[in-house]
């Protein structure tokens, strides 16, 4: 099997597990989880540290460790990004016009900027496009 075959099977063992029953039942826990943080948050129940160590104890969020930023994205769904546009610049996006500009470079470092519609929960957590439980992104600087 040349390589070129080898690629298509393994895009094709990738596309069947990410449709599975296992996956969905994952995006459902982790959407569960991301909903019930953002109540929490609301509700005052839950402080900036507790925020950040609730969310990292999801084991379908995405974190990320860049400079002097933590974020972690809880239930984060399809078309979510994590880009570095300049040395010290990351860039949530949602894929839908929503997004943060966070200066990793700052110690410590700060969202810069939001983009779309992104509610600020708390001090350090945010959700992008809120009308929907997903891409809540929970922030240590």
């Amino acid at each position: 099997m040349n390589w070129k075959e080898q690629l298509d099977k393994a895009v094709a063992a990738v596309k069947e597990a990410a449709t599975s029953e296992n996956a969905r039942d994952i995006a459902g826990r982790a959407k569960s989880a991301a909903i019930g943080l953002v109540d929490k948050v609301k509700t005052g129940a839950v402080d900036a540290a507790d925020a950040f160590v609730e969310a990292n104890r999801d084991p379908s969020a995405l974190s990320v460790r860049f400079l002097n930023a933590d974020l972690t994205v809880l239930s984060p769904a399809e078309g979510i990004s994590i880009t570095r546009p300049d040395a010290a610049t990351l860039v949530v996006d949602d894929g839908t016009g929503n997004g943060l500009v966070i200066n990793a470079g700052a110690d410590p470092a700060y969202v810069a900027e939001t983009i779309g519609t992104v509610a600020r929960l708390s001090g350090n957590t945010f959700d992008l496009g809120q009308e929907d439980g997903i891409n809540v992104v929970v922030t240590k600087f």
